[in-house]
């Protein structure tokens, strides 16, 4: 009877020892939220895996201060964060963070560079504002991407070096950003712009630091980097780096302008080249009016206005609108009959030895692809070139230029010119 008695008098009464603790320190850290002005809401990327989702919730905050060597570094970029309930789930490096660290003035993104100790009741952690962006241009798509990351020095550095002229810290600029697939594929030597002038040069990547409870993966990269020059491969305009080794372009494979009626429907279409090479890349159309003619996401154009209107109907890779190309919809009472071949590229091309060029042929009536046959005939035959199903591969150099015709029963032919080059 007294067993039971002293049983039920833990379970509805007293606390255990480990209630009574962490009560003491959540009273403790709940002393801090009173008369202070360190109070800010704090904006958290859900993790892990991280996603845009954000959760809001009011923290306090202070600066980071290390004392090294007769150091006093205290930066305003480094922040300290406190949220109020002492079991906030745990955090990782290179989690997101967005808030404005004064109150007044706009939000920023700062990274977490040292997260919670899992060991610890308090949950607090360092991070330090994103005082830059990561751009570069995939090579497999050409879309340009950014990311939020901190460039500046690594303030781990503790060894200065004393000369008669004062002390030189020693320190190493360093990059800190979000893992994701590109940053983890980061090597030695690649180069990254920033403020659209400097340019520097990875010296050593760490991104092989796992994290606990996401089944061994990295969450955060730190790259050493020093300045580097800047080449005429760089793209200043776009803040990337070697963009112009990646020559993107597109053709709209419809002639302009489309002149149809109202209820007129089809479905428009583009190649895009890489290096003068068709890649397999998204593209996305919009209209300039779509009170005149509207287009999805699949290039299917229908015209709905009225006659006389005109729209613009523009295509860009999807991820960088800096390559595209338009066309122009006019709306007429009756449809303009014009059957016609159209080719693309019909550009002069150059190819060095083992490029190749895939051509697109076809015969559109109304800017409709109809069944028509098309042949491709070449200006003159030898071992300096192959050409299978209106592709051409340059097999070894020529100072005879190649043309390539394409017919189709008594429509006007189309040529283009095709250069045959070396090696690079």
């Amino acid at each position: 009877m007294a067993m039971q008695f002293y049983n039920n008098y833990l379970m509805n009464i007293a606390q255990t020892p480990k209630e009574s603790y962490d009560q003491t320190i959540q009273e403790t850290i709940n002393s801090q939220w009173d008369n202070t002005d360190r109070i800010r809401n704090v904006k958290e990327q859900t993790a892990y895996p991280f996603t845009n989702v954000y959760n809001e919730y009011e923290a306090w905050m202070g600066t980071v201060s290390d004392n090294s060597i007769s150091v006093n570094k205290n930066i305003a970029d480094f922040v300290q964060i406190l949220f109020k309930d002492c079991n906030h789930t745990a955090n990782y490096k290179g989690q997101y963070y967005k808030f404005s660290v004064d109150g007044v003035h706009n939000e920023e993104t700062y990274i977490c560079y040292d997260k919670m100790n899992e060991l610890s009741q308090l949950s607090n952690f360092k991070v330090v504002r994103c005082n830059n962006v990561l751009t570069w241009i995939d090579k497999t798509n050409g879309k340009i991407n950014t990311l939020p990351c901190y460039l500046g020095t690594d303030i781990s550095s503790t060894n200065n070096q004393y000369t008669k002229d004062g002390t030189i810290p020693n320190t190493r600029m360093t990059i800190f950003v979000q893992a994701n697939d590109y940053t983890l594929s980061i090597v030695k030597n690649q180069r990254f712009m920033f403020q659209h002038r400097s340019v520097f040069k990875v010296e050593e990547v760490d991104n092989y630091m796992q994290e606990q409870f996401t089944n061994g993966n990295v969450t955060y990269v730190k790259l050493y980097v020093a300045w580097t020059a800047l080449l005429p491969t760089d793209d200043t305009v776009n803040n990337i780096c070697d963009y112009y080794n990646y020559q993107y372009d597109l053709m709209i494979n419809q002639n302009s302008p489309i002149e149809q009626a109202t209820g007129f429907s089809t479905q428009l279409t583009a190649t895009v080249y890489l290096n003068n090479h068709i890649t397999d890349t998204a593209v996305k159309w919009s209209s300039s009016d779509i009170t005149v003619a509207t287009i999805d996401d699949n290039g299917n154009l229908s015209l709905i206005g009225s006659v006389g209107k005109s729209a613009v109907i523009t295509c860009t890779i999807d991820g960088n609108e800096n390559i595209y190309r338009t066309i122009i919809v006019n709306i007429t009472n009756t449809p303009v009959g014009n059957k016609k071949i159209v080719v693309s590229p019909l550009q002069d091309i150059t190819l060095l030895i083992g490029q190749s060029q895939v051509y697109s042929a076809g015969v559109y009536l109304n800017n409709v692809l109809q069944s028509d046959v098309v042949i491709c005939t070449p200006n003159w035959t030898g071992n300096n070139y192959t050409l299978v199903n209106n592709t051409v591969t340059c097999k070894a150099q020529s100072s005879q230029t190649l043309i390539l015709t394409f017919s189709s029963g008594t429509l006007d032919s189309v040529s283009v010119n095709v250069k045959l080059g070396g090696i690079l």
